[in-house]
Parts: structure tokens; C-alpha cells; sequence
């Protein structure tokens, strides 16, 4: 399992407003864990610019391509002046999920940053913005920042959970998570018992054999929980309203390898609390678990 320890992180970043939001997290990281910062701009590839400057001879292409990545670089060196943040900057050129996920890997980046544009959810679902093209395809965890002005801190995180493989997985990255911050842990398994007419008795029976496991599984990270709570409804809703009205800072939480057609369509229940929730939210990939 990957561990929750952050050393590196990148802040994946195409100049939209979105995108800086996840500044102050990076210095908010930065003060507390004393991480290696990185900053990264994928711009188009060399070919897909052929076709909006047909008109142009090869060498004032490359001038083209060249100034305009100088550009590119010089925002993002503006942007650490501004912000106090210290981080390598680079920008290079390629399908910016694909880049993104490449350069995670080599250098080895326990976290990768990244805003959340305001597409529409139909948009999202055919399309797939570079975010969900992220969460799809890679094995690093990824936090992504809600478009927000906000106190920066990690006093309270919520973890959602299921008892899958991958959210018992994803229980133990929280606890060791919120031990880095000397955070209280909420966890959360929101049931839909009404879809299953549960008698009373049994549904007291599985929450106290929950109620075990997790504690067991805390006491292993010797970590004692804040609280355990239950809900009854649909899930990404639920999670979504507790966070709010509990002031959570983080949710942490994973998501499921989607395979073939499936992969084209969100719907599952992190991808609807990463569409909705305006509580920044750490994705864990099946593979970094």
C-alpha cells in the first residue's frame, strides 16, 4: 500500500482560476510536513499546434511553440513570488493527464493537486475532463481542490467507507493521514438499509460487528477515532451533507477500478462527491492501495 507520508507533491496547474485554489494547500503542506514541491503545465503538443498556425513557416512555429512555453514558465515562477511557496516549476508539452501521470511516477510524488474546472456534469460523463482522465488512470493519490475561498487547515477529516478491500484499504491511509496532522478522524459508512427491509435487531447486530472491525483496525495504527458515524440513504448525498454540516477540511476516500465501456461513465459514489461536494477531497486509485 502506498504510504499516506508526504514527501512530494505536484500541483498539476493550467492557469485557470480553478487551479490556484490548491496554492494554499501546498503551503499549508509545505509549512507542516516540509514537503518537495513541484509545479507542472502540460501545454498542447507540438502537431496540435500545426493547425492553428498553418500559416506560419516551420521556424516561426517553433518560435511560436518555444515563447509561448517561456510564457507558460514565467506564470508559474509569478505565481510562487506571489504565493511564498517554494517549488520547481516546469512546463512540458503532451496530453496533460497522460504528462501528468508520467512525471508523477519518475519522481516518485506521493500527491498530486489539482482544481476542479466548472464543466458540466453531461460534459463530464461523454468527455471526461483531465481530472477524471487522472482519477481513471493512475496509481497516485490525488486531492482535488473545490473552487473556494477558505481557512487552510486539518483539524477534522472524514473518511467514508464500505468494507470493500479497496475502502478498508483507504481507512488505514486516513488514520495514518490525519496522525501526520494530529487531525480527528470521523468515519462514516452511510447504508442504504431501505432498499434491503433490515430488521431492526440484525441492523443492531452489523453495526456493533462494524463497529469492532474499525476499531480494531484503528487500534493496529494506534490511532483512537473521533467517532464512528451511520447514516441511512444515498451515500454520495449523505457524505456530501455531513461534510458540510460537520466543517470538515477533508475527505479522504477511494474509488474503484472501472474497466472497458464502464470507464467512459462517472456515476459511481467518490465521482459524485468529487462532481458536488465544496469540501476538498483526497481520491485513492485502486493502485495506490
Amino acid at each position: 500500500m502506498k504510504t499516506s507520508v508526504i514527501k512530494q507533491l505536484v500541483w498539476a496547474t493550467d492557469f485557470s482560476k480553478e487551479s490556484r485554489y490548491c496554492l494554499p494547500f501546498i503551503k499549508y503542506f509545505s509549512e507542516n510536513l516540509h514537503t518537495k514541491n513541484h509545479a507542472l503545465y502540460v501545454m498542447p503538443r507540438f502537431s496540435q499546434w500545426i493547425y492553428e498556425t498553418a500559416f506560419f513557416s516551420d521556424d516561426d512555429l517553433l518560435k511560436t511553440v518555444k515563447n509561448t512555453r517561456q510564457k507558460a514558465l514565467t506564470s508559474i515562477n509569478q505565481f510562487r513570488k506571489r504565493s511564498g511557496i517554494e517549488y520547481d516549476a516546469q512546463v512540458i508539452e503532451g496530453i496533460a493527464s497522460e504528462e501528468i501521470i508520467r512525471f508523477a511516477h519518475k519522481n516518485k510524488i506521493d500527491l498530486v493537486l489539482a482544481g476542479r474546472r466548472g464543466i458540466s456534469e453531461i460534459e463530464d460523463i461523454l468527455i471526461g475532463s483531465t481530472t477524471s482522465r487522472l482519477i481513471r488512470n493512475t496509481n497516485v493519490p490525488i486531492m482535488i481542490v473545490p473552487k473556494a475561498r477558505r481557512t487552510v487547515t486539518m483539524k477534522k477529516i472524514l473518511c467514508p467507507i464500505d468494507f470493500s478491500e479497496f475502502s478498508l484499504r483507504e481507512l488505514v491511509y486516513a488514520l495514518d493521514f490525519a496522525g501526520q496532522f494530529n487531525a480527528k478522524l470521523y468515519v462514516v459508512h452511510v447504508s442504504e438499509f431501505f432498499n434491503y427491509q433490515v430488521p431492526v435487531f440484525q441492523r443492531a447486530k452489523l453495526i456493533d460487528k462494524i463497529n469492532d472491525r474499525i476499531m480494531g483496525i484503528a487500534e493496529e495504527h494506534h490511532y483512537r477515532l473521533e467517532g464512528i458515524i451511520y447514516e441511512e440513504g444515498e451515500p454520495g448525498k449523505k457524505i456530501i451533507e455531513l461534510a458540510g454540516k460537520k466543517k470538515m477540511d477533508l475527505i479522504i476516500m477511494s474509488t474503484h477500478q472501472r474497466k472497458g465501456i464502464e470507464k467512459f461513465f462517472l456515476g459511481s459514489i467518490t465521482e459524485k462527491v468529487l462532481m458536488y461536494s465544496e469540501t476538498p477531497v483526497i481520491i485513492l486509485p485502486p493502485g495506490s492501495q
